[in-house]
């Protein structure tokens, strides 16, 4: 009932494949999820909008069996207390920088014992659950994502990866590229060693790497470098491109 298809798809070395949400459009979430991908990114770190716009996001992303994940805007208990209790089953926690930031992650997102969380999952009501049926499984359900965007970050890969309940390690290209002092040069030969070589770093600790790009080229060279946990862009961008690939043989038929 409360199985979390990423750290089954994971566990079994398949690829969860998701997209992200370019707005806090419920038909976006709708529309994206009716694709049949594995989970839904929610934004509240660099979206302008915040837990009460997107409170309906969750629920439409699991009626479909699609995974929820909300990347919160820092390390406080606060925001991860929000995204779980409006139905994210999946945390992303931006700059964790070492073991320890880790493993306060892991603390936020989990009821006792294993952490800290407050219980008040109100969402379930929405789907006609109750607390009796989701709360046996809640700590299970939940997956925590530690996305490493800093120098620290990089050299700390291995200790963070390693930490018991961090389900996911991802790379953020574009932050790994200012970190690396090569700000928006995601095809720099360093960026791509270091991106080549993540998946075999956080492969050591028996977990998988997540990583995102906008090019399906890049997602495809991706999932051949290892990585598992791959956000493919957004619904609104795969569109986009479409349009602009059709466009011109439609012109040129409409010239003939």
């Amino acid at each position: 009932m409360f199985e979390n298809k990423i750290k089954t798809l994971t566990a079994q070395g398949d690829v969860a494949l998701g997209v992200g949400m370019p707005d806090a459009s419920e038909i976006l979430a709708k529309l994206s999820v009716d694709t049949g991908v594995d989970f839904l990114w929610i934004d509240l770190e660099h979206r302008p909008y915040g837990i009460n716009e997107v409170k309906n996001l969750p629920l439409i992303a699991r009626r479909k069996g699609c995974m929820p994940m909300i990347r919160v805007p820092g390390l406080d208990p606060m925001y991860f207390k929000k995204a779980l209790d409006i139905g994210a089953n999946t945390i992303m926690v931006p700059q964790i920088n070492n073991a320890e930031e880790a493993k306060l992650a892991v603390q936020y997102a989990k009821y006792p014992p294993e952490g800290t969380r407050g219980v008040s999952p109100d969402w379930v009501m929405f789907l006609d659950y109750t607390f009796d049926d989701y709360l046996p499984y809640a700590n299970q359900e939940t997956t925590i994502v530690a996305q490493i965007e800093s120098p620290e970050g990089i050299e700390n890969i291995e200790a963070i990866a390693a930490v018991d309940g961090i389900d996911v390690v991802f790379a953020g290209p574009m932050d790994l590229s200012a970190s690396l002092g090569i700000i928006g040069q995601i095809h720099h030969p360093e960026l791509q060693k270091l991106l080549a070589d993540f998946p075999k770093r956080v492969a050591k600790a028996n977990k998988p790497a997540g990583i995102t790009f906008g090019d399906l080229d890049r997602c495809r060279q991706a999932i051949d470098e290892g990585y598992r946990f791959v956000n493919i862009g957004s619904i609104a961008s795969l569109g986009a491109n479409g349009i602009k690939s059709v466009l011109p043989e439609l012109r040129e038929r409409a010239r003939k």
